[in-house]
This record gives C-alpha cells, sequence and structure tokens, in this order.
C-alpha cells in the first residue's frame, strides 16, 4: 500500500517537474521550446483581421526568427518540421483594432515544439 501510494505521488509530480508546452517570446528575445532556441527577429506579415471587425478570411502572420543556428519563416499555426519534431508559432497577441498598427515592442509569440 505504501508503495502504491508513494509510486502516485511520484506520477503526480512528474508534469510538475516536466519542461513547459509552451514558450513565449517578444521580438529579439531567445526562449528555450523543447530542445530548441527560438529568437522571433522581425514580423514580416501581420494581416490577421482586427479586432471587432467581421472578416471573410482570418488573415495571417508571418514571423521571421532563428531557430538553432538558422533563419526560418514561421506562419501563425503552420507547424514546421526541425530537428526531428513540429515547431509551431500558436499565438501572438495583441491583435490589432481596425485602423491601427501593432507597435513591434508590443508583440508577444507563443510556441510549441512536438517531437
Amino acid at each position: 500500500m505504501r508503495y502504491a501510494l508513494f509510486a502516485l505521488l511520484l506520477l503526480g509530480a512528474a508534469p510538475a517537474t516536466a519542461a513547459p508546452a509552451h514558450q513565449s517570446a517578444r521580438l529579439g528575445q531567445t526562449v528555450r521550446v523543447g530542445a530548441l532556441a527560438v529568437r522571433p527577429i522581425a514580423v514580416m506579415e501581420d494581416s490577421r483581421c482586427p479586432r471587432y471587425v467581421s472578416c471573410v478570411w482570418r488573415g495571417r502572420l508571418r514571423l521571421s526568427a532563428m531557430v538553432g543556428h538558422s533563419r526560418t519563416m514561421l506562419d501563425d499555426g503552420v507547424p514546421l518540421a526541425v530537428r526531428g519534431g513540429h515547431l509551431t508559432l500558436v499565438e501572438v497577441t495583441p491583435v490589432s483594432g481596425r485602423g491601427e498598427k501593432v507597435p513591434p515592442d508590443r508583440y508577444r509569440f507563443k510556441f510549441r515544439f512536438e517531437r
């Protein structure tokens, strides 16, 4: 009985010590996403639908980033095959309002790496 309780406690503690599934970064900031170092460099396109507007197409965001030692382009929501897994730009905040642009220093990028 003690061993079963001990095993359950260990299993319950494992997710708390595991690396986070997602990591967020600003432009120019390097973060570890799984085994990858990712640094967003520049927003190349932000055609996402503004807040409080109905759009036929949701638009997209294209991000130039360093992944390890390679410069690459990431499209939001599109997995990129890298190092035996897939890196995905899963969320970008904030979304602009109608007629306004997001200042570069306000962007936050959330990444996920899955094997």
